[in-house]
């Protein structure tokens, strides 16, 4: 099933107390990871002992496992959210284009905030942004730069995008701790000129909406496959099924209501792009999206209920003059989006995010509620391969 490339927004926008960046260069995780081995092992080119940052470049820091994979994205998303040593202000972080015309509005630097970042901008000079590529949150490396220092560029900030593309990112950096930052350079992007020019066009680093090399390291989880294998459209899975197969870091979706777009044709909480981040101390299975922190399944939907219950904002009304849904003299092209044509509540509560039927808009039928089919997790084998790879 495609994923869906929209995002939740925060229901206000918040600044976390700035932490250290939680980029490290290569020296320091050489110094971190204790003694370095013995040069005459690995001798570098000409025969020259290789240097500690070197080493590091070369060395992946966790295993291609399950649980090591997992909690690499779980501490991704927490820092995304300003905790684990997340930095979050006007010039770190990722922020939601509506929080950042905010932030910068409220800090008294409103000249920061450009229009075209709504469709994603990052500012460390790695990527192609997506007013060039002319796709809405689409971000590609440029040729000659490494893919290991973009990807934690673009996930230490600044960055403006979205939910989505900010798991996609997760899912890259998480692969380069696992292979090394030069296997990841040589598979998606590589400051040496012969290592960049043999890396094809549709391999090199891109995060985006509309698929990236990243899916072919990925594969279904095994509660998504299960619940497929009873439901082709949504999936169909148990409580204890939950309980038994969900793994931390796990990416799946929540829907809100299914007629949210037509109340909020702008609005960011049509779905939540999801992590599963494992139990609180109460046993409460917790979720992670970005700017959605450690809510338990009953709490994700409940800001979804604020949010469809909300009055349309000015995203709302700009979503409606852009798609021509709305009439210069505040009349409806479009009778369904009408709050007087009696196609969508005004309100609606918990019971009905999850049991109302299903609703086509645009070509998309959503069902509200936990989606199980979406969930996505890595291909641990391929990563293996690439990993071991000479």
């Amino acid at each position: 099933m495609a994923r869906e490339h929209d995002h939740e927004r925060r229901p206000e926008p918040v600044t976390p107390t700035p932490e250290a960046t939680p980029h490290v260069d290569v020296q320091a995780v050489a110094q971190a990871a204790g003694p370095v081995p013995a040069p005459a092992a690995a001798p570098a080119a000409g025969g020259r002992a290789r240097t500690a940052s070197e080493e590091a470049y070369e060395k992946p820091e966790i295993d291609p496992t399950a649980q090591a994979m997992g909690d690499a994205m779980v501490k991704r998303m927490n820092q995304a959210n300003g905790l684990d040593g997340g930095q979050y202000d006007l010039e770190h972080g990722i922020h939601y284009s509506y929080n950042f015309e905010y932030e910068c509005q409220r800090a008294g630097k409103p000249d920061l905030w450009k229009d075209e970042y709504r469709w994603g901008y990052n500012a460390s000079g790695h990527f192609v942004n997506p007013k060039e590529t002319g796709g809405f949150m689409d971000f590609q490396l440029k040729k000659g730069h490494s893919a290991s220092k973009a990807i934690q560029a673009w996930l230490g900030g600044l960055t403006v995008a979205e939910c989505l593309t900010s798991v996609i990112a997760m899912q890259f950096d998480t692969v380069r701790r696992a292979i090394g930052d030069h296997k990841f350079d040589q598979m998606f992007g590589s400051e040496n000129k012969a290592e960049d020019n043999a890396i094809a066009s549709d391999d090199r680093l891109r995060i985006s909406t509309s698929g990236t090399p990243m899916d072919r390291l990925t594969k279904a989880t095994e509660l998504a496959t299960l619940g497929a294998s009873r439901d082709s459209r949504v999936g169909k899975v148990t409580d204890e099924e939950k309980e038994k197969l969900l793994k931390p870091g796990e990416w799946y979706y929540f829907y809100n209501h299914p007629k949210y777009l037509l109340k909020h044709p702008g609005g960011a909480w049509q779905g939540e792009n999801s992590l599963y981040m494992g139990k609180n101390s109460s046993g409460e299975r917790l979720w992670s999206g970005l700017g959605a922190s450690g809510k338990t399944e009953d709490a994700m939907v409940d800001e979804m209920v604020s949010a469809y219950n909300g009055r349309r904002d000015k995203e709302d009304e700009r979503e409606m003059k852009e798609r021509s849904i709305k009439n210069d003299d505040g009349s409806y092209a479009n009778a369904k989006y009408d709050p007087k044509g009696g196609e969508f509540k005004e309100t609606v509560t918990k019971d009905e995010i999850l049991n109302d039927p299903a609703y086509t808009i645009d070509g998309v039928t959503r069902k509200g509620g936990f989606l199980p089919i979406a969930g996505i997790t890595f291909d641990f084998d391929k990563v293996k391969d690439e990993r071991e790879k000479h």
